[in-house]
């Protein structure tokens, strides 16, 4: 009550004017903070609009720059390109429709003054041109004449034969064009194709192009290789229009010019007449852009529209005003103010609710697309492995049928050896988070690493034969044990011979040698290829990390293979290096492994007993599955080792033939159509004499969740397709102890 005590002491009649006076305060420094703040916005949306405009003039130039750049590619790939050859790619590249905003592309001959009417007739004759002449006729050593240009119109055919090397500006361009080997752009020129009405301003890119290819690495060799130029002429109101179309900007007027700073005789560009820009624009900004090391000024000022459209002008007097004047009336009563601050703090609690209702629905849908995720992956790498089942089981069934046969052997390992590595490769779908995170489970084994080495090269060798390159390969005689991960062995050597391959050009050479150094075997593959700078060499083993020595050798991928290499070759506690002289000097990769130490090195493995079993271990065997290829192969190896076999293609089925054929085991896939393989298992040993039954899951499923399913079903064992015939075998025998890997793990307490 002491609130209304101090209220009272204040003249009653005044007291209204007093709140009203503080209300109208606090919302006149409200309104100001929030006109201000609206102020702040219209500047960084006119900023936004200056980013936007400057990144598609630069976007679209790096465009033509890759562009001239493939081109100059045409002419370093080919001894001598013909006008018709040069026409015809030019057509193909289709520029007013792909590239809109070029007047052509060209290339502009070097050659000494004294061969120009040599020069002269070849153009004439080869180029359809019986017109064509150099011009102007210098006093100078060399010229620099345009003998191709398309698309040849009436604009650019006004331009044939000039040469360009006599006007200062574009000399200057192509003089830093040849002396750095790349791209250079011209200052403000007049075209020599403005011959109608009103001439815009112009420019020209030029590309430079040497007899031997890729640019000398000195200075005197580019000067002395120089065979000429690709280039592009551009008008500068054609490329604007190429580029925004007719699309303008309603609320900012740009213009563009040449160099460092805005003035008038530099003016390229303007988008508006000085009459439309207001003399004091709300915002105004000057940008610089940089084509080909060549230094452009964008200047944009804003518009009334702009300055309409945006939050400046917004009217939050009003509002303000209206909500202070309630308030100081509200607090005349306490009751009122009670209210109210009860209202507000409802509010506030509904909001807070509101929260943590969205925020724990947004949990579900997380958790909910976690668990489709976990569901897709398993089911996709179900559906992947069930075709892999019949065809090992296929090619394990020849290896019976054949017996000693060796006129298939080499193809039946080869299609084994691809099964299991797809297999493996299917496994690595269960865990992304994990392999995404570099915890890659390695399955280590004894490997000889001679034979090991050979199967990569046989893996490669289509490719390269198929680039027209040379493989070769130096072995040791003797055998080299180490302990590593055999798919992934074959992964690193795979990845770094395909690199070999991909980066060399036909009728290179790819070396992969195999030695050992102390303790270490060491491989090393060689190629004859592109080469790799010496400032990539270090970053070269990093994520997405790529080497392109020109636009035309791009080669695509997203540059992960050297990163797994890497890491793979660690986890083996190895090393991996590379190694290279420079661009067009080949490349050389080391990958060092650790030995086995001589009393780890397996022995040869004993010759294989007989496999027919024991009349008395012959069993009753029940095969449900709805692959009917891989149910029917399945059946018939198990028949080739006597025992009594029986298929089903559902689970009704199955139950069906449970009572008449009374299986000793039974291989069951769990995705069946209509009563899926759990709820069998379950009707099976609900059955009398069911509990007998070694009953066995044969199933693309192999998480451990489905583990856990298949134990609390009443499996016996979990075997993951495809399998292995041996351990098909053992658990046909019908002992729960048959086949360890195969065992359902005990669920977790």
């Amino acid at each position: 009550m002491q609130a209304p005590a101090r209220l009272s002491l204040l003249p009653r009649q005044r007291a209204p004017a007093y709140v009203l006076a503080v209300a109208l305060l606090v919302t006149a420094a409200v309104s100001a903070a929030l006109y201000s703040n609206a102020q702040a916005r219209d500047r960084v949306r006119f900023e936004n609009v200056v980013q936007a405009t400057s990144d598609r003039i630069e976007r679209r130039l790096d465009a033509y720059v890759t562009l001239l750049l493939a081109t100059s590619g045409l002419f370093r790939t080919q001894e001598e390109i013909t006008p018709v050859e040069f026409a015809d790619y030019v057509r193909l590249l289709d520029l007013s429709q792909r590239y809109p905003g070029v007047q052509g592309i060209g290339f502009t001959l070097r050659f000494p003054a004294s061969q120009r009417e040599e020069v002269e007739r070849k153009v004439r004759a080869q180029g359809g041109l019986p017109d064509f002449r150099v011009w102007p006729v210098t006093g100078e050593a060399e010229q620099y004449s345009i003998v191709m240009l398309e698309p040849l119109d009436p604009r650019n055919r006004a331009a044939i034969g000039f040469d360009m090397y006599t006007e200062p500006v574009r000399r200057l361009a192509m003089d830093l064009a040849r002396d750095t080997g790349g791209p250079a752009l011209t200052g403000k020129v007049t075209l020599q194709q403005e011959i109608y009405g009103e001439k815009q301003s112009g420019f020209l890119l030029y590309v430079p192009v040497y007899k031997r290819g890729d640019a000398p690495d000195t200075l005197e060799q580019r000067r002395a290789d120089l065979v000429g130029f690709v280039y592009s002429p551009f008008r500068t109101g054609d490329l604007l229009t190429g580029i925004f179309g007719k699309e303008q900007l309603p609320n900012a007027a740009f213009e563009l010019y040449d160099g460092i700073a805005a003035s008038p005789e530099a003016l390229l560009f303007r988008s508006h007449l000085p009459e439309e820009v207001p003399a004091r624009p709300a915002h105004a900004a000057t940008t610089q852009l940089v084509v080909a090391d060549h230094s452009w000024t964008l200047v944009l000022q804003s518009l009334p529209a702009f300055e309409r459209s945006g939050a400046g002008r917004l009217a939050v007097w009003g509002p303000f005003a209206l909500v202070g004047l309630l308030l100081s009336l509200a607090l005349f009563g306490v009751t009122k103010t009670q209210v109210r601050a009860r209202e507000r703090a409802e509010r506030d609690a509904a909001e807070l609710q509101q929260a943590v209702d969205e925020r724990a629905k947004v949990e579900e849908q997380l958790r909910e697309a976690d668990r489709r995720k976990d569901e897709f992956l398993a089911m996709l790498a179900h559906e992947l492995r069930n075709p892999l089942a019949p065809v090992l089981t296929a090619v394990q069934l020849m290896d019976l049928k054949l017996g000693g046969d060796k006129r298939l052997a080499h193809e039946r390992e080869v299609i084994v050896r691809q099964t299991h590595h797809l297999r493996r490769l299917v496994d690595d779908l269960l865990d992304v988070s994990r392999v995404t995170r570099g915890k890659i489970r390695l399955q280590k084994a004894p490997v000889e690493l001679v034979a090991a080495t050979r199967q990569a090269l046989e893996a490669a060798r289509p490719l390269a034969q198929e680039s027209g390159q040379v493989l070769v390969s130096r072995l040791p005689a003797q055998r080299l044990w180490a302990e590593v991960d055999p798919v992934r062995l074959q992964q690193v050597l795979g990845n770094l011979l395909h690199n070999a391959a991909k980066y060399s050009e036909p009728g290179g050479r790819i070396t992969l040698t195999l030695e050992r150094r102390g303790d270490l075997a060491v491989a090393v593959v060689e190629d004859t290829g592109i080469g790799i700078p010496a400032s990539a060499l270090p970053h070269l083993f990093e994520p997405f990390v790529q080497v392109r020595s020109s636009l035309d050798r791009a080669q695509g991928g997203l540059g992960l293979g050297l990163t797994l290499v890497k890491r793979l070759v660690e986890l083996h506690g190895g090393l991996v290096e590379a190694h290279s002289e420079g661009p067009g000097r080949g490349s050389r990769f080391t990958v060092s492994l650790p030995l086995m130490p001589a009393d780890r090195v397996p022995a040869p493995p004993e010759a294989a007993s007989g496999r027919e079993p024991a009349a008395e271990r012959r069993r009753r065997v029940l095969v449900v599955d709805d692959n009917l290829d891989a149910a029917e192969l399945l059946a018939e190896v198990l028949a080739l080792d006597g025992h009594e076999v029986a298929v089903a293609h559902d689970g009704t089925e199955a139950l069906e033939r449970l009572g008449a054929f009374a299986p000793d085991v039974v291989f069951l896939d769990i995705g069946l159509p209509g009563l899926d393989g759990y709820e069998v298992a379950r009707r099976m040993r609900r059955r009398p004499g069911g509990e007998r039954i070694h009953l066995v899951a044969l199933t693309g499923y192999g998480r451990r969740s489905d583990r856990l399913a298949s134990r609390q079903a009443g499996f016996d064992a979990h075997l993951v397709k495809p399998v292995e015939i041996d351990e098909v075998r053992a658990h046909a025998l019908g002992t729960r102890e048959a086949a360890e890997g195969g065992a359902v793990p005990e669920p977790p307490p």
